[in-house]
């Protein structure tokens, strides 16, 4: 099965989800060497869809109306790799940054550790295809994010860096 992130309702044309995942890695890792972050910045891109592997958001592609949050399986797998600032921003790259909340915050809360408690093909849908096509590049957080505050500065900047280079992939594929 091939994996869509986006189709052109007019030409037909498809974008897989893994050209897009590497299409926005390439761009965020160029916007984020300018603070010294070109490899997080990149692996950021590599998660931040990496819900779009699921059966639910391929029906959505192909027209289903239904919702899907593809968004909370990129911060899954970014906590997962002990990366909490690339986890807020695969979280919130639709919807803005969340707010963090508290270890134990109930899976209806919309903060970060709200959905990080979301257990895949039960409470997301289940992503597991993303294993098979993508490999995650290593990425460490700079050494200069040592205090709360150069923390939250390198989460906003890598923020904007996603964002950024999500949208343009988009962006140039719509266009082509």
């Amino acid at each position: 099965m091939e994996f869509l992130a986006h189709k052109d309702a007019n030409s037909g044309r498809e974008q897989s989800v893994l050209a897009h995942l590497q299409g926005t890695a390439e761009l965020a890792a160029g916007f984020a060497a300018a603070f010294g972050a070109a490899d997080e910045g990149r692996r950021c891109g590599m998660l931040h869809d990496a819900g779009k592997y699921s059966a639910a958001f391929q029906r959505r592609i192909n027209g289903d109306p239904i919702w899907v949050d593809h968004s909370t399986a990129g911060a899954l797998e970014s906590a997962k790799l002990g990366d909490v600032p690339a986890a807020f921003c695969a979280a919130g790259h639709h919807g803005g940054l969340p707010d963090g909340g508290v270890r134990g915050d109930d899976i209806r809360k919309p903060t970060l550790h709200g959905r990080l408690r979301k257990v895949p093909g039960h409470d997301i849908e289940d992503y597991s295809a993303f294993f098979s096509e993508v490999r995650v590049p290593a990425a460490q957080v700079p050494a200069y994010v040592r205090t709360p505050e150069n923390g939250f500065f390198f989460t906003r900047m890598l923020y904007s860096c996603l964002v950024d280079a999500d949208y343009l992939d988009t962006e140039r594929f719509m266009k082509i």
